[in-house]
Parts: structure tokens; C-alpha cells; sequence
């Protein structure tokens, strides 16, 4: 019996029926909104209060109080009256150089420019890196994207400017290090682009990347004190301990250390069993980083970074699919299958308040593994017997 290979169509129809369910479950939150406050409790646009309240604390001349979660959450209550949701400020100076001028806005104005920007610098990346124009409908639908419209995080940021900096990594090495620099914005998801690029040896991107972090810190530290980025350092323990202790049990994260953990895992079980996998998908990255070509090295850059990390949202795996995107086309039915992970880790969030599967992780590793497949294949490609005809799938 003959199997029926599903369409492109096909495939295309469920990634905008899957959008539009998830645009859905947004408007449906929506309906008993009070102002800039859902029935929840929660803002309107997420998270991107956070980010809104740190800025205006800044304008205000607050930073050295930044981190205090009683400043923050009245400054919450400017934006959002009423609202009952803590989000505190855990990231940079460097990135609350990027917020502060958008602060000048009201909250729900600042929200819609800052995901704008963030969304045209998205499609422009994905544009660069898919095959085709037809393929940014999996752009548009991606789940962790679309979830954006609700959380308004960095996500697509940092896909953007990520897909933009491998795209440009060898056609202007320059440039790709200064976008690189910007992910000082969010600085655990670039720690493994210096081994990425010193181990490939793109030595031009690398001094054009640790030249402009190193401006960049210096403008965070002339802007807020130098002493802002200690602060930021003693305040990092906060996320690593509200997820190591399950106080706030939400299926966001989408680590394997937290998926384990919502499990029912040990801690100690669930340290070691993510340990193993992240070290594993280093070793296996690294060894890419030397031997792979750029599109299956960027693709194995994404998929570790996202694996190695212990505090990860769901929204960062956008970054996979920025891995996804620059192993092109799938070539067999493990590649499709790897490439549907990818565009469905997003997925998670929903999935997570019926059974705390790891799907993000496992998406990651499915990508890793595609890109570790190309290259073995381009290191030790199949031989012929003169005459034999091509396979279908040679």
C-alpha cells in the first residue's frame, strides 16, 4: 500500500488554523479586560510591563532601586490600574538602555511600537533565511511568535537579530558582530556565540562582537553606574530560585530542568539529567561549530543554546526556529518531523497545564540531531557504482 506524502498546502492550512486558535484564546481573554487590566488580574500585553516600569523608573531617576519589587509593582499600577501581577526586572542595564527611551511613551503605546519593531525585524531575518516568500506563513503562524501578541517579551528580538547576525556571518562578518553585541540585551542566550565563532574561526566576527558588547556595556554603564551591573549580578539568583523551588509553577518555562521538576523530579534528579543533556548537546555543537558549514553550525548554535540553559520561557524558542529556517527544506521524514518540533515548541505553554511534556527540549534536540545528520553526510557523502542510477532520495 502506497502512503500519501502530506502536502506543502496542507501543511500550511494547519499552521494557520493553529494561529488562529491561539488568536482565539487571546481575544477571549480580552472580553472581561478592565481598562489595561484582564479578568485575571494580569496587564494588558504581558510581560512588557516589566519592561515599562523599569524604564520609567529610570527616567525617574530610580535605579538604584530597579530591582526592588515594591517600586516596580507601583509603577506596575501606573500602567495598569488595578493590576494584581508581579513582574519584576531581572535583565541588564544593557537592556534597560533599549527600554528607557521607549518608556517616554504611554504604557499601551510603548507596548505596540516595541512589538512592532521587534515583529519587522523578525520577518526581515526570516525573509533572509527561508527558502521562499511562501515560507513565512510558517513564520507568521510559529506559535512561540504568535504568542507574542499577548506577552509582548523579547522573543522575537532575539530571533531577529540572531537570524539576521547568521545570515551576514560570512558575507559581512563585520556587521554580524555588531548585532551580535546586541544580545547582550538578554545575555544567556549569546553564551555560546563566542565558542561558536572562536572554534569556526570567524576571528573577524568575533573581534567585531566582543568590540561592540564591550561599547555597549560601557554605554549601559555610563547611562545608569557602573555599580547598576552589580546590581543586576546579585539580583540573578531570584528566576534560578523561583524555579528550583516550584513557586511559581507555570508550564513558561520550557527548560528540561523545569520540565522535570513540574514532573515531580527531585531537584538533584533533575540537575543531573539536565547536566547530561547539556553537556552532551555542547560537545556534539562544538564539534559542528569545526566541522560544519554555516547554515548547519547556525542551526546547531540555536539548538544548544536553548538546551544548555536551566532558565529558558517558552517564547525563547523562536531562536529554534531560526535553526529550523537555516537547514532549509526538510530531505527526509525524520527532517520533517524535527522541523514540525521546532515550529511547535511554542506549543508547550498550552500543552504544559495537561502533562508537563518536554517539548521544547526535545524540538531543540531533534534540530541539533538534523544538523549533525547534514554534516556527517557532507563529510562522508554516498558513492555510486558507475552506471548505478540515483536513488529517490540521493
Amino acid at each position: 500500500m502506497t502512503m500519501v506524502k502530506p502536502s506543502r498546502t496542507l501543511f500550511e492550512l494547519a499552521a494557520i488554523a493553529v494561529a488562529i486558535a491561539i488568536l482565539a484564546v487571546l481575544l477571549t481573554r480580552l472580553s472581561g479586560a478592565s481598562g489595561m487590566v484582564l479578568a485575571s488580574g494580569q496587564p494588558l500585553f504581558g510581560d512588557f510591563i516589566s519592561f515599562w516600569s523599569a524604564g520609567r523608573a529610570a527616567l525617574d531617576g530610580h535605579v538604584e532601586q530597579i530591582h526592588d519589587q515594591r517600586l516596580i509593582f507601583s509603577y506596575h499600577q501606573l500602567a495598569a490600574p488595578g493590576v494584581r501581577y508581579l513582574a519584576w526586572w531581572n535583565s541588564p542595564p544593557t537592556f534597560l538602555l533599549i527600554v528607557t527611551p521607549v518608556a517616554l511613551l504611554p504604557f499601551p503605546a510603548a507596548a505596540i511600537v516595541f512589538l512592532i519593531a521587534s515583529g519587522a525585524l523578525y520577518f526581515i531575518a526570516a525573509r533572509k533565511l527561508l527558502p521562499d516568500a511562501r515560507a513565512l506563513i510558517f513564520a507568521a503562524t510559529l506559535p512561540a511568535a504568535v504568542f507574542h501578541l499577548g506577552s509582548v517579551q523579547t522573543g522575537l528580538l532575539v530571533a531577529g537579530v540572531s537570524g539576521l547576525a547568521l545570515h551576514w556571518l560570512d558575507r559581512r562578518p563585520l556587521a554580524a558582530g555588531a548585532l551580535v553585541s546586541v544580545l547582550a540585551i538578554k545575555p544567556h542566550l549569546a553564551v555560546l556565540w563566542p565558542l561558536f565563532l572562536a572554534i569556526s574561526g570567524r576571528w573577524r566576527a568575533f573581534a567585531a562582537a566582543s568590540a561592540a558588547t564591550l561599547a555597549f556595556i560601557g554605554a549601559a554603564a555610563l547611562a545608569f553606574g557602573p555599580e547598576s551591573f552589580l546590581r543586576f549580578l546579585q539580583n540573578l539568583p531570584l528566576p534560578q530560585t523561583i524555579v528550583s523551588n516550584q513557586l511559581s509553577a507555570t508550564p513558561a518555562y520550557a527548560s528540561l530542568y523545569a520540565n522535570l521538576l513540574s514532573a515531580g523530579a527531585p531537584q538533584l534528579t533533575a540537575i543531573a539529567v539536565h547536566a547530561a543533556s547539556a553537556l552532551a548537546a555542547l560537545v556534539l555543537a562544538a564539534w559542528l561549530f569545526r566541522r560544519g558549514e554555516r547554515n548547519v553550525a547556525g542551526a546547531a548554535l540555536c539548538a544548544a543554546t536553548l538546551l544548555v540553559l536551566p532558565y529558558v520561557f517558552f517564547y525563547d524558542f523562536t531562536l529554534l526556529a531560526v535553526g529550523a529556517a537555516l537547514l532549509g527544506a526538510p530531505r527526509d521524514r525524520f527532517e520533517l518531523v524535527a522541523l514540525i518540533a521546532a515550529w511547535s515548541a511554542g506549543l508547550s505553554l498550552p500543552l504544559g497545564y495537561l502533562a508537563p511534556v518536554p517539548l521544547c527540549p526535545l524540538a531543540a534536540w531533534l534540530i541539533l540531531l538534523v544538523a549533525a545528520r547534514r554534516a556527517r553526510a557532507a563529510a562522508y557523502p554516498r558513492r555510486r557504482t558507475p552506471g548505478q542510477p540515483r536513488s529517490a532520495r540521493s
